[in-house]
């Protein structure tokens, strides 16, 4: 082996300069090229899988925002055609005390109705029509049955039918006697809540409805977040109520789908909307105090709702 490299180095030097030159310089370019098929392929493939990392989770981000915006017009146009169910309508309409005569847009619009909604209430209005009862707001077609049910309660027409003198006559309320007893108001039923707190049957049904929504009370002061409930009904319950919070139904905040958190009375489409942008962003809630960064949850909501929150770990 040794005589052949000095053979072939003889035969090198005896070469003229410029043949030794392309020599060196042919050597050169092919130790390059062997270096470059060894190497470039490991480039080009970590390149390669870095920029689709990159394009998959801005795919994936478009594909779950133009998700949201999917579930958002689906319950539009449920809405619309009155066949929207309580559980989303209950998270939409968020009542408050309102005659419905001339009632502004911008009220109808905060209370969750939609512009369609509106439009066919302002036609009816136009063509003279008038809301003398409760009831006549159920002509408005595009309003369902579940939606009125929920604002209901709410609804304040001033009466039209006075006495001679020009007082209002008001219907006498027969009331029946309640012997009240103490309820832990979290593994309650309707049934119970009538017999021991004398609440009315519709009352008591929309407090369990309620209840379930939420997963449970954790305050007693949230009974008055149920529509129907009066400031005198909580005020004469509230001290024949017990709370047990162990019984509180909670949500794991990094597995939760769009439309289950959304039936959730705390959580409105676009808190949930902003909620679901923020962990596919960072991918998963670590702590909550990470909630606090969505956008719309301020400290407020962030008190109410963290009682339903939980990070598994």
């Amino acid at each position: 082996m040794r005589n052949i490299h000095n053979t072939w180095l003889r035969a090198f030097f005896t070469l003229r300069k410029s043949e030794q030159k392309g020599i060196i310089v042919l050597v050169v370019i092919i130790l390059l090229m062997g270096i470059g098929n060894i190497v470039m392929p490991i480039i080009l493939k970590s390149e390669s899988k870095l920029n689709y990392q990159e394009h998959k989770t801005a795919i994936d981000l478009f594909l779950k925002e133009q998700q949201l915006i999917g579930d958002s017009i689906k319950i539009e146009i449920l809405q619309n055609s009155g066949n929207v169910d309580y559980e989303i309508a209950s998270q939409k309409i968020k009542p408050f005390d309102f005659d419905p005569n001339k009632l502004p847009i911008e009220a109808w619009k905060k209370m969750g109705f939609t512009d369609k909604q509106i439009r066919t209430i302002k036609k009816y209005e136009s063509k003279g029509g008038k809301f003398k009862r409760k009831e006549d707001l159920k002509k408005i077609y595009s309003i369902s049955d579940i939606e009125y049910g929920i604002i209901e309660p709410y609804i304040k027409i001033p009466s039209a039918y006075k006495s001679k003198t020009g007082k209002i006559i008001k219907k006498k309320k027969g009331h029946r006697k309640v012997k009240f007893k103490n309820v832990e108001i979290n593994n309650s039923d309707s049934l119970e809540l009538i017999n021991s707190l004398g609440l009315s049957p519709w009352l008591a049904k929309r407090t369990i409805a309620y209840k379930r929504l939420l997963g449970g009370f954790h305050n007693i002061s949230q009974l008055k977040e149920v529509y129907g409930m009066s400031d005198s009904i909580f005020n004469s319950i509230q001290k024949y109520i017990t709370i047990d919070t162990n019984e509180l139904k909670k949500i794991d905040i990094n597995r939760i789908e769009f439309k289950e958190l959304l039936r959730h009375p705390y959580f409105d489409y676009n808190t949930t909307k902003s909620l679901f942008k923020t962990r596919n962003k960072i991918g998963s809630f670590s702590n909550m105090g990470e909630i606090k960064m969505v956008n719309g949850i301020n400290d407020s909501i962030y008190n109410k709702v963290y009682y339903y929150l939980y990070i598994r770990r």
